[in-house]
């Protein structure tokens, strides 16, 4: 073989090599380019929620918290919400004994943090509303009730909620307060509390013995007042003597739905729900 022929055989050689190893460059090339494009898909692409939500809400949430569900669910037709609303008490309890909630909202801190006491939380509790307690009276006021100072007269019947109800915890701190006030006196917590007549089951019982005639007047939240409208009056309070009811809410431990229920925490807290939560008659946390 020539001289030429030996150096046309090497460069045909040195072609298809490197023929060759450009094809196994793009091939790897090829491989990786999907891979990495659909890596890049899938964390920018959520998967939608689907499953029910569970939500234990207190009775004080009922209407708002409603709305809420709708439009949960509207943002994410997959998934759905189910309420069982009641007193914040009776709903730890039912928590506490497995109850399947999947979220819990509460009226009052101490109900939630009795729960996280025990570990059946998965999360740390989060404020996402306030509200505050008014006295309430029949449309018609047939009593004469003007001011805090008229709890006390004798023979006029107040309905109050439970003392282990946040409401009802709430309104017998509110008379605590009022009885050292300038004015009213240490009598004025023994005399008003033995004109009690029932201690109801939560807030919305207690609404209702006042739209019903059934009591002179009962102590709710404000936005429970705003929700009867024309059915019920509101008699303020002194601002040194309310209290402000904070509303914890957290997702419950062993939820099998996480994602679902951190969702709809989530919108609560978001712009929508805080929305929502204000036009009711809520303040923003």
């Amino acid at each position: 073989m020539t001289a030429r022929a030996r150096w046309g055989l090497a460069m045909a050689a040195a072609a298809l090599l490197a023929a060759l190893l450009a094809a196994c460059g793009g091939a790897n090339d090829a491989r990786a380019t999907p891979a990495s494009a659909g890596g890049a898909s899938a964390s920018s692409t959520a998967s939608p929620l689907a499953g029910r939500v569970s939500v234990f809400a207190a009775a004080s949430l009922t209407d708002v918290f409603r709305s809420i569900g709708s439009a949960f669910s509207k943002a994410h037709p997959g998934a759905s919400v189910e309420f069982n609303f009641a007193s914040s008490s009776a709903l730890a309890a039912q928590i506490e004994q497995a109850a399947p909630a999947n979220v819990f909202a509460s009226a009052d801190v101490p109900q939630m943090q009795r729960l996280a006491d025990q570990g059946l939380l998965a999360e740390s509790l989060a404020i996402f509303a306030r509200n505050l307690p008014v006295i309430v009276v029949s449309a018609d006021n047939g009593a004469g009730i003007t001011t805090p100072k008229d709890l006390a007269r004798p023979g006029l019947k107040l309905v109050l909620a439970a003392p282990d109800v946040p409401i009802g915890h709430y309104a017998r701190q509110i008379i605590d307060r009022l009885a050292a006030e300038p004015g009213y006196g240490a009598a004025y917590k023994d005399a008003t509390l033995k004109n009690v007549v029932s201690n109801e089951a939560n807030v919305r019982a207690v609404l209702t013995k006042i739209e019903l005639g059934e009591a002179d007047a009962g102590v709710v939240y404000r936005t429970d007042a705003l929700g009867a409208r024309a059915k019920v009056k509101t008699i303020a309070l002194p601002d040194g003597a309310n209290v402000v009811a904070s509303y914890p809410i957290a997702i419950v431990s062993g939820t099998r739905n996480a994602a679902a229920a951190a969702a709809f925490v989530a919108f609560v807290r978001g712009a929508e729900g805080q929305q929502l939560l204000q036009d009711a008659g809520f303040d923003a946390p």
